[in-house]
């Protein structure tokens, strides 16, 4: 694995969706200088560069859960803490309530915090008809918090508004992996006129609590207050709005966007989120569409919808009985050989 041990932002996928999302990311021009893929599944790494890859080899073939995926990995811990090498910022992209991504985020977070990095956990939540999966994703967005200096959380259900009644599973998971792509690359963006810049996205990212991302595109004559609105709402539908402190709008249009609707989408959004405290920055990236998208990143939650994903901690509260990152290994492959 090939490193540049001088690079100052450094973004790590983990898992399919995480992997899928950065590498959608690596293709376009943001402020980050490495990339880099973490999986369970070779097949994950497809669409990637070898060099750029660690896999978590797992010598038997049995369901994995979270534990046993962070129990192979302690073998790969030293390849991790490589791949972050000396970077400044770090920041952790993964999908949660599957095996893989709720099981390494929180531990590849934890590491790359050991090496000195400001790390983010970028954490994709399921969608709501995924029930099964919620559990696994509450716990390992808790840990994936307690492991990082902030994290940002997207809600599928939120991105997938615009998909037709009749899309498969695959579609739906492709409309939101891009979304999120799209919504992450406006906060990142090195283009013009004005980028938001990493000093006002971590200055918001890195407040007490979550921070949550909400999105939505118009494209009609009002179109800035109405792709506002819509992302103001998504936030709602996740948390109380009110109990946010800071905020990013980022507005992704075409050159004809004229700085009155810019104004106007600042302007609003204290009065649509029913807090006029909150401190707002702002950035534009007149690359794309006529289709105007505003992403909406709010920090400062105290609470969130995701508390109820995890009952045994809103049972225990302060209480903890061993809150440690677990890991486990299937009987029999103790005395193997960690991964290399």
């Amino acid at each position: 694995m090939v490193v540049n041990n001088r690079a100052e932002v450094t973004a790590i996928g983990i898992g399919s969706a995480g992997i899928k999302i950065v590498s959608l990311l690596s293709r376009k021009s943001l402020l980050v200088d490495r990339y880099v893929y973490i999986s369970c599944d070779g097949g994950d790494f497809s669409t990637v560069e070898q060099k750029d890859t660690i896999l978590v080899e797992s010598p038997v073939d049995q369901k994995l859960t979270p534990a046993i995926v962070r129990g192979l990995a302690l073998g790969s811990a030293a390849k991790v803490r490589k791949a972050v090498g000396e970077s400044k910022f770090v920041f952790v992209v993964a999908g949660l309530g599957g095996a893989t991504g709720s099981g390494l985020a929180p531990l590849v977070a934890a590491l790359a915090q050991e090496r000195g990095a400001t790390t983010v956990g970028v954490a994709v939540m399921p969608f709501e008809f995924e029930k099964k999966m919620k559990f696994y994703a509450g716990v390992s967005l808790r840990r994936l918090r307690a492991s990082s200096r902030g994290v940002v959380v997207i809600d599928n259900d939120t991105l997938m508004r615009s998909s037709p009644e009749d899309a498969t599973l695959a579609n739906l998971y492709d409309s939101a992996n891009k979304a999120a792509v799209k919504a992450l690359g406006s906060l990142l963006s090195s283009g013009n006129p004005k980028p938001l810049g990493l000093n006002k996205l971590f200055g918001t990212v890195l407040q007490d609590g979550y921070s949550l991302l909400g999105v939505s595109s118009s494209g009609t004559e009002d179109k800035a207050e109405d792709a506002l609105a819509g992302a103001v709402v998504s936030l709602g539908k996740l948390a109380e709005t009110r109990e946010a402190s800071h905020a990013v709008v980022s507005l992704n249009g075409d050159p004809t966007f004229s700085a009155r609707e810019v104004g106007l989408a600042v302007d609003r959004l204290g009065s649509l989120m029913d807090n006029e405290e909150v401190d707002v920055e702002y950035g534009v990236d007149d690359s794309g569409s006529a289709q105007l998208q505003v992403s909406v990143l709010a920090s400062g939650f105290r609470s969130t919808k995701y508390d109820d994903y995890d009952p045994l901690a809103k049972i225990l509260g302060d209480r903890v009985i061993d809150d440690e990152m677990d890991a486990a290994l299937p009987e029999g492959l103790e005395a193997l050989q960690p991964c290399d």
